[in-house]
């Protein structure tokens, strides 16, 4: 029996691990107590990775689809010698537009593999138009609205010395979204010390157990909240004034459109009391240090770009953004060396109208790219363009995408449909191939993702320390297993047709807010690459090199990077942007239509929400025979007084059903959540062509959604959030469940 230190890599916070290995396989995960930063926490799914990694269900073989719809194991060099016939066929007949690759969460345990699917695109030249990102569907409008605001390169104050935080839409204690290091303990930590956590959220979510303030709004109306936030920071003259006038332009619009946005009108519409709206505003404005931030939660909804929009306003007008002489709050180790200065990058308009996105609603070319809630149509409309080949890693659409039967439709009727997973998930039981991939403890890892993560927004991920991890591969897969990692198959797809494929390693940066663009390494062509040799080439000039790193088998915490930020540069004139035109004209559609979401009616009397939960990761941990979640499926959490009102119990049976499509599913009762708001984790349940089993494997809430009936007009974010349904009783109690 042995040990050995490694990254868990289910989800960007990774966290440290300690791996009991007997006979060549994982027995036992537990924190590594003598990391820096984490000390020994990790959450259950990193504690319960050897499970998931031997499990019945886990796939070690390449499957090929039969005539008949069932599968037969293949040789994976087989596979992907087919897989290439098929594509090449189908890129002759169609054009290499016909081709498209979608990455998800699940790539979090191996962020080089959408890297280098995004470099194969490249090499076909369709990256733009053809590689789709479930990021997109997630939290897209931080991208958009960080463009439209301008980018302080600084960034915000740090969480570990802020006076007051505000949370909307966020759970970091379940989602570990912008606190990696054990949420819950750090969040406790930092209200026993003073700070004064704010939650707004429709539930009194794991992250509001410590809150000073908790506003629990009706679902999808975040924008409104936070436009009367503004209003009373405006109206009582509570911002920094300096900062504003050194730092800002368009002060006098954004305060001419938030004036209507009284705390009594947004109580009137977002259901909270008015004095707690002064009273969240004005804590937040007199603090000294502090953020508001946006999760996940509030960028499902449809005006979630407006929301980012008016947060980063928020943090301007009180001059949260570090300055001259601080601590940089995000210092680079694994990320290349560039200056911070106490200045921000210019606001920029993140789209061209003149340029399509794709064919389908007329969306404008955006800095997104292809948005994911067009893939479906993307695949079923006829003509040039269309999409003929779909080829899926760490990624689920048969559950993930809005409008479920629309997505089966769409995947049924594709020439070609390549999973790589490490079970028979959702899509894969749809594809015509399945790859099968590595798991988090045979791979090698960094935290290089998590550090870029910071360029994509407030809030997503990036450490506050100057902090690095290296993690090699610490087991082999089982005996007698054939598999293949999802860069490796990239990398071959490329060499096999002929492709010359380049890594665009290390960029500092997204859109035109670079402070270094990326570094062009050309890969070999005559040889497979191996995952180390990937990691080396896109940590290319990093500050740290990695191989540096690797003597440092628990991670290190590099002090001596802890830059002071250094003074503003003489010749820049960027200034910040309060009052972009598009998003004041998006403030003013809210105000006449009052808010976001649809009132409750006699039809549809309930607004269903969206939740994680600390036992899986999206797919990712549902089929773990310790883990799998509390239950086998996704309960629908309904407050106590929903319950009696609809005549349900907990363990019924019931419908949900919305004006797009209907689901069974089990009840539960949740004293935390709002009256009149329904609460479901995504990503589970039966393909439509499959029977429905919402005991055993839960419920797909895509199902009530349809990706285009209500939707961004520009990079087509459905709504996935507020969605208003109706609930039935189908039977009794279920079972015990």
């Amino acid at each position: 029996m042995t040990t050995a230190i490694g990254i868990c890599k289910i989800c960007p916070a990774c966290c440290p691990i300690e791996v009991t290995i007997e006979n060549n396989r994982a027995t036992k995960v537990r924190g590594d107590r003598t990391s820096q930063l984490y000390n020994g926490y990790t959450c259950p799914k990193g504690r319960t990775l050897p499970e998931g990694h031997y499990a019945p269900e886990r796939l070690l073989h390449s499957q090929r689809r039969r005539p008949d719809g069932g599968y037969e194991s293949i040789p994976t060099h087989q596979a992907v010698d087919e897989i290439v016939d098929k594509l090449q066929a189908i890129i002759a007949a169609h054009g290499p537009e016909s081709l498209a690759v979608i990455v998800g969460n699940g790539l979090a345990s191996n962020p080089p593999a959408a890297s280098m699917g995004a470099f194969f695109l490249s090499a076909l030249g369709t990256f733009d138009e053809r590689f789709f990102s479930v990021g997109t569907i997630d939290q897209p409008g931080k991208l958009i609205a960080q463009a439209l605001h301008g980018r302080w390169i600084p960034g915000p104050h740090a969480f570990r010395d802020s006076d007051v935080w505000i949370l909307v839409g966020a759970n970091p204690v379940i989602s570990k979204m912008g606190l990696e290091q054990n949420p819950a303990q750090t969040i406790k930590d930092a209200v026993k010390r003073g700070m004064k956590l704010i939650v707004v959220d429709p539930r009194a979510s794991e992250s509001a157990t410590h809150a000073f303030l908790h506003l629990q709004p009706q679902p999808g109306q975040d924008a409104t909240l936070i436009a009367s936030f503004l209003n009373v920071i405006i109206s009582e003259k509570l911002y920094d004034q300096t900062f504003v006038a050194d730092n800002a332009e368009g002060f006098d619009q954004l305060a001419r459109h938030v004036a209507p946005f009284t705390p009594e009108h947004a109580a009137d519409i977002v259901g909270v009391c008015a004095d707690d709206i002064r009273q969240a505003a004005r804590t937040f404005a007199n603090a000294e240090r502090g953020c508001i931030v946006t999760g996940t939660g509030t960028h499902f909804g449809l005006h979630g770009t407006l929301a980012e929009y008016l947060v980063l306003c928020m943090n301007t007008l009180c001059g949260r953004w570090v300055r001259e002489g601080e601590t940089n709050t995000h210092p680079h180790v694994l990320l290349p060396e560039v200056p911070v200065h106490a200045q921000p990058l210019a606001p920029y308009k993140p789209w061209d109208e003149t340029i399509p996105n794709g064919r389908i609603h007329g969306l404008p070319k955006t800095i997104l790219g292809a948005t994911a809630g067009t893939l479906a149509e993307e695949i079923l409309t006829p003509g040039k363009g269309q999409i003929r080949a779909l080829i899926c890693v760490g990624s689920n659409p048969a559950v993930s995408l809005p409008g479920q039967k629309r997505a089966a439709e769409a995947l049924d009727s594709l020439d070609l449909l390549v999973s790589l997973d490490v079970s028979m998930s959702n899509t894969a039981r749809k594809a015509h191939y399945v790859i099968p991939d590595y798991m988090v403890l045979e791979t090698p890892g960094t935290t290089h993702y998590t550090e870029y993560t910071k360029y994509y927004g407030l809030w997503t991920h990036a450490n506050e320390f100057p902090y690095a991890m290296y993690s090699p591969a610490l087991v082999p897969p089982p005996a007698n297993a054939d598999l293949l990692d999802p860069g490796q198959f990239f990398h071959r797809l490329a060499r096999k047709m002929g492709l010359n494929m380049v890594a665009y390693a290390n960029p500092a940066g997204v859109g035109q807010h670079w402070e270094k663009p990326p570094v062009a390494v050309p890969l070999p062509m005559d040889r497979d690459i191996g995952a180390d040799e990937l990691l080396d080439i896109l940590t290319t000039g990093s500050r740290v090199p990695l191989e540096e790193l690797r003597r440092h088998p628990h991670g290190k915490l590099f002090d001596e990077l802890n830059d002071l930020v250094l003074p503003r540069q003489a010749d820049c004139d960027a200034r910040m942007a309060l009052g972009e035109a598009s998003m004041m004209d998006e403030l003013d559609l809210i105000f006449a239509t009052r808010g976001d979401a649809p009132p409750p009616t006699d039809e549809f009397p309930l607004l269903l929400i969206t939740r994680r939960s600390n036992d899986f990761y999206n797919s990712t941990g549902r089929h773990n025979p310790k883990l799998g979640g509390k239950y086998s499926y996704n309960p629908a959490y309904l407050n106590p007084d929903d319950l009696a009102r609809f005549g349900i119990s907990s363990g019924d049976i019931i419908r949900v059903q919305s004006l797009h499509g209907d689901i069974q599913a089990v009840a539960a009762r949740d004293a935390r959540l709002r009256p009149g708001t329904l609460s479901m984790s995504h990503c589970f349940g039966t393909n439509p062509d499959e029977a429905d089993d919402p005991i055993n494997q839960g419920s797909c809430t895509s199902a009530l959604m349809d990706a285009n009936a209500e939707f961004d007009p520009l990079f087509g974010q459905p709504r996935m959030n507020a969605v208003p349904v109706s609930i039935t009783l189908i039977s009794g109690s279920a079972g015990g469940h």
